[in-house]
């Protein structure tokens, strides 16, 4: 039996690869977490828990402009999204679909949809109604998020309603900035469409709660970030490397 000291050990407190594989145990990944297979949020275990810890997201756009948001900040307005999702009737197992741009709205709505136990379906923003058709056919949303600029687009496609960006930030604002989120590990929270190289229709990517403790292998071992670390990832989280690499994985 391993020492109590070596048992115990945080993954994340360790910076070589030797040291990394010594100590890697499925317990060990699973301590990294506050859940466990019973009880387990994304949104919980990617910025509720880390709420003291400082700056989360530093989003730059292509115009020059930028956003910056703490861990505090995301966890507040997702809680807000959330109750606001939950007013308009959003249940656990529906899916709402985000077209929005990398900022400090697509990722307070991303987690806000997992917070009710809804399940989140982020579109890229350059699709045209017929590709946007093809997604929302198959998901079947109750909601879909959506930039003014792509509302026409959200309109020609057809689907479900639609909620502006600016809508879900103005309506969402009074909100209580807590939420009492209640699902498993094996509960389904995202839906990520492939890019769709071999047919016309990308296949939908069903990840479950516990995909933030999968994806934590790569963000310790593949990329190798820590704690206080700075991580630049430029593809858009409406794709699986910028969703799961680039977003689940160093928050987490």
């Amino acid at each position: 039996m391993a020492p109590a000291s070596e048992s115990m050990v945080d993954l994340r407190e360790l910076t070589s690869y030797a040291d990394m594989r010594r100590h890697y145990s499925r317990d060990a990944l699973w301590r990294l977490f506050d859940g466990d297979a019973t009880s387990l949020n994304i949104a919980h275990e990617c910025v509720d828990r880390h709420s003291a810890r400082g700056e989360a997201v530093r989003v730059a756009h292509a115009d020059g402009g930028g956003e910056v948001g703490t861990y505090a900040e995301l966890s507040a307005r997702s809680s807000q999204i959330a109750r606001y999702l939950r007013a308009k009737g959003i249940q656990p197992g529906d899916r709402v679909a985000i077209m929005l741009e990398p900022g400090l709205c697509f990722y307070a709505s991303l987690f806000g949809v997992m917070k009710t136990g809804a399940i989140a379906v982020p579109l890229f923003t350059l699709f045209g109604p017929h590709g946007l058709r093809l997604r929302l056919d198959d998901c079947n949303p109750s909601l879909l998020i959506v930039t003014e600029e792509k509302l026409e687009v959200a309109r020609d496609a057809g689907g479900p309603p639609a909620a502006t960006e600016n809508e879900v930030i103005r309506a969402s604002k009074d909100f209580p900035s807590e939420f009492d989120w209640s699902t498993s590990a094996d509960d389904l929270a995202l839906f990520q469409y492939t890019s769709g190289t071999t047919r016309e229709l990308p296949e939908a990517v069903k990840h479950k709660h516990k995909s933030v403790v999968t994806v934590a292998v790569a963000a310790l071992y593949a990329t190798g970030v820590r704690p206080t670390d700075r991580f630049m990832w430029p593809s858009s989280p409406a794709w699986g490397h910028g969703l799961a690499h680039g977003t689940l994985g160093p928050l987490g």
